[in-house]
């Protein structure tokens, strides 16, 4: 039996950790569709439009810090010194465990989310036309269908990028991998340690930044970067394409990182 990568032995670890880990996360969706069901009712109550006018958003929202909080809520114990051993004892080997946890955290975490939000909005649609409130509309959210394919160019033209698998990849999968991470990495405490250091993150970069580059340095070479094309519209093309391949690139390092952190891990 191939000791890196094995279907049969795979495919129970998948069958292994929803049947286990995916139980905890339907816990915190069920909390999450108590929002929506509590924003609708104090809608009704206040006799007030809140519902209608921030419904997509809070949908939205709510579907994003799910996803993201997943690794956090299904794998929280992984490098928990106590019980972690559970994991570690696992007869999986360290890549197909990184790879059913991308299976968990970026496929059935999505799909449940997706699904348990817009029964949710269903339900109150169902009560709405029940003679519950009148404003309510049925309008399903599309988690893919976002706005990082759209650039605005300098006179107000509206262009396309014509990648929306990716931007959709990008926008969602990429931060579950820096999410996974951090659970990876962190033993206790992991969201708000997770937050506090890319707080530091974001005040050192600026900090560096303004001490070793002066302002009008950097904003002289991003506009020597402009000049370079021969249109905006180019620019912001060239600049969307390398966001997306750094973003990409990060999103490997994340995966990398994790699956080293999984294999070395004392408990």
């Amino acid at each position: 039996m191939n000791e890196v990568f094995d279907i049969k032995r795979f495919g129970k670890l998948v069958q292994y950790e929803v049947v286990n880990y995916m139980p905890r996360f339907f816990k915190s969706l069920l909390i999450f569709a108590s929002i929506i069901f509590a924003t609708w009712m104090l809608s009704l109550t206040m006799d007030s439009d809140i519902w209608e006018e921030s419904r997509a958003g809070l949908i939205q929202f709510l579907f994003t810090l799910a996803v993201t909080l997943a690794p956090f809520i299904v794998y929280k114990d992984i490098n928990n010194r106590k019980k972690g051993y559970m994991y570690a004892m696992i007869p999986a080997s360290t890549l197909e465990k990184l790879l059913s946890m991308i299976v968990l955290c970026v496929v059935v975490v999505q799909l449940l989310s997706y699904a348990v939000l817009e029964a949710t909005d269903m339900l109150l649609w169902l009560l709405s036309q029940a003679g519950v409130g009148s404003f309510v509309q049925l309008e399903i959210y599309n988690p893919f269908a976002d706005s990082l394919g759209t650039i605005t160019l300098e006179n107000g033209d509206v262009g396309e990028m014509g990648l929306p698998l990716l931007d959709s990849f990008l926008s969602t999968e990429v931060p579950i991998f820096y999410a996974m991470m951090f659970n990876a990495i962190f033993r206790k405490n992991k969201v708000v340690k997770t937050i506090l250091f890319n707080m530091a993150l974001a005040f050192v970069t600026v900090v560096l930044t303004v001490a070793v580059f002066d302002t009008d340095f950097v904003g002289d070479v991003w506009e020597m970067l402009r000049n370079s094309f021969d249109s905006e519209e180019g620019f912001i093309i060239f600049w969307l394409v390398f966001w997306r391949i750094a973003a990409l690139l990060f999103g490997f390092l994340y995966l990398a990182i994790t699956y080293f952190r999984i294999k070395k891990v004392n408990y």
